[in-house]
């Protein structure tokens, strides 16, 4: 089953050398989401000495840019997205924001600084999984609400949304046997509606 890892939004702060590293890092859907973000920093950190950043998009992350804003070719954006391809990450974000402390680091300690801050802030936020998943909708009568999430969670189905309006109704994932769809047809006399809304990616 397809499936893909994404990094949690966060920040962290490391001080390499008397220069303060401030390391974000922001779930992204889109390359426009990935350019308004940056655009966001550089407005809120505008007295920083560089803003460099990677990104990865896309389930397998086909769509890939970095920038070494500044700083010697190759000693910053790549080492960004090295960070984050590392971590098996994609639809993620990693913008290293460095306010200069005086003492020059070189291409490999920066390559260094800049590689090590990503990597850490990433493993300090954590990652979430998504797998492709088969999503149905059931929608059924308030009384009967209780017993068929019951049915549906002891077939192995998982629960990702609820609600209530007049009627109560929630999205199951891995409704895979249709021994389950039967029961909760059963359970509810017919009155349940079950609907298949296709495949998508969910939490795990």
């Amino acid at each position: 089953m397809r499936s893909y890892c994404q990094a949690n939004d966060g920040e962290s702060t490391q001080v390499i050398h008397r220069s303060r590293f401030l390391t974000v890092v922001r779930r992204v859907e889109s390359e426009e989401a990935a350019a308004e973000i940056l655009l966001n920093l550089r407005s809120k950190y505008h007295d920083a000495t560089h803003i460099c950043y990677a990104y990865r998009i896309g389930e397998r992350g086909m769509t890939a840019k970095f920038s070494d804003a500044g700083e010697p070719k190759g000693t910053a954006g790549a080492p960004i997205l090295a960070a984050i391809t590392e971590s098996d990450c994609t639809n993620t974000l990693c913008a290293v924001v460095r306010w200069f402390g005086g003492v020059k680091l070189g291409a490999g300690g920066l390559t260094r600084a800049y590689h090590g801050c990503a990597y850490d802030a990433i493993c300090k936020v954590g990652k979430t999984k998504f797998t492709l998943k088969k999503l149905w909708r059931v929608n059924c009568p308030i009384a009967l609400y209780s017993s068929l999430i019951r049915i549906a969670e002891n077939g192995g189905a998982t629960v990702t949304d609820r609600e209530f309006t007049e009627s109560a109704g929630f999205t199951v994932a891995d409704l895979a046997e249709s021994a389950v769809e039967k029961a909760l047809t059963d359970a509810s006399s017919g009155r349940a509606e079950i609907v298949f809304l296709g495949e998508k990616f969910v939490k795990d």
